[in-house]
């Protein structure tokens, strides 16, 4: 007997974080078979393995900044052994990413410095504020040893052999001086200022700034390999290296529902979200406006969820419309009471 999904059931099914806990119910095994609509399946076995592809979509960072993520592919694994990656808990899985291009404005790497990076007690730098200009990017805020030091830098943008993103400083100002002078003169460096060994992802060597852009980022985990990295216009762009397995999204793991330009596709192996388990995963996320980028907020996503449509497939795929986080983001967060109904 095919479930069937409605807006009430929705609401009522106590989601949370990203989990799309869209059937409250006891958990589905979802088995495929021959669909009749416009997203063919292989006459294959089902794929054990887990595949994400994700296009044109907004990450938020927080309610105003996001990662702008034009394309990225990969596989989704759980971090622990034996166990399902767990939409609802992004730091129960991680994703090795076989290919994928992101961006970010200044303002944008300024929310995961402040919020991520550097969101420790402790810490020596504070209130960031970033702009890019021209081919460089300029960081300003307070940093602080001993006594809050205004500061700005700006820096060119490289990438190490190891994969790490190195911001050379042009410049620094340190209370409105030559602040690079002044510390040479002293016989210093700027990794004898600043300690950051707290923080996620910076290291300082000399007078520059190292990131990895693997751990710099919230959970779920990313696994992979800038490829480069430069600025382009109002953003910085990201390349990861292609791997050999990302062929496999033109084959078993490919997208063929070519009206959706806008989404995050789940296909393959098992998916845990709420209180389903999905087997042979056919999950796709789209845009419900396909003219702009998905602006999507995994910590709200429940307002957008709620504000959605689903609809199950033939093959017991399912599909969901989302409108965008900035249309609905004035809505209160909806959770489930004890009695099953839905309340702000």
């Amino acid at each position: 007997m095919r479930a069937r999904v409605t807006l009430s059931a929705l609401a009522g099914a106590g989601l949370a974080a990203f989990g799309l806990s869209i059937l409250g119910g006891a958990s589905l095994a979802v088995r495929t078979q021959a669909p009749t609509d416009s997203v063919r399946q292989s006459a294959t076995a089902p794929d054990s393995i887990l595949w994400l592809a994700m296009r044109n979509v907004n990450l938020h960072i927080d309610d105003e900044h996001v990662m702008q993520v034009r394309d990225l592919r990969g596989q989704v694994t759980a971090v622990r052994a034996g166990t399902i990656p767990f939409l609802d808990d992004p730091a129960s899985f991680r994703i090795r990413v076989t290919s994928g291009t992101v961006d970010l404005t200044g303002p944008d790497l300024a929310a995961l410095l402040n919020e991520y990076v550097f969101a420790y007690k402790g810490s020596p730098l504070r209130n960031i504020r970033g702009r890019v200009e021209g081919s460089t990017v300029v960081l300003s805020g307070i940093m602080h040893k001993g006594v809050d030091l205004p500061f700005e830098m700006t820096s060119e943008l490289s990438l190490e052999p190891d994969g790490r993103i190195r911001s050379h400083p042009q410049k620094m100002k340190m209370l409105g001086i030559d602040g690079t002078a002044l510390l040479h003169a002293l016989g210093m460096r700027l990794d004898r200022v600043l300690d950051v060994s707290g923080s996620r992802g910076a290291t300082v060597s000399g007078d520059d700034l190292l990131l990895d852009p693997i751990k710099i980022i919230p959970p779920p985990a990313i696994e992979g390999r800038l490829a480069s990295i430069r600025v382009d216009g109002d953003r910085i762009t990201q390349t990861f290296v292609r791997t050999p397995d990302d062929s496999v999204f033109s084959k078993r793991a490919a997208m063929t529902d070519t009206s959706a330009r806008h989404y995050l596709y789940f296909r393959g192996g098992q998916l845990r979200f709420g209180k389903l388990l999905m087997t042979d995963t056919d999950l796709l996320i789209v845009d419900a406006n396909q003219s702009d980028p998905f602006d999507l907020y995994m910590a709200r996503y429940n307002v957008q969820l709620t504000a959605g449509t689903t609809k199950n497939l033939p093959n017991l795929g399912l599909r969901v419309a989302m409108p965008d986080y900035a249309t609905v983001s004035g809505k209160g967060k909806v959770v489930a009471a004890r009695d099953g109904a839905s309340r702000p």
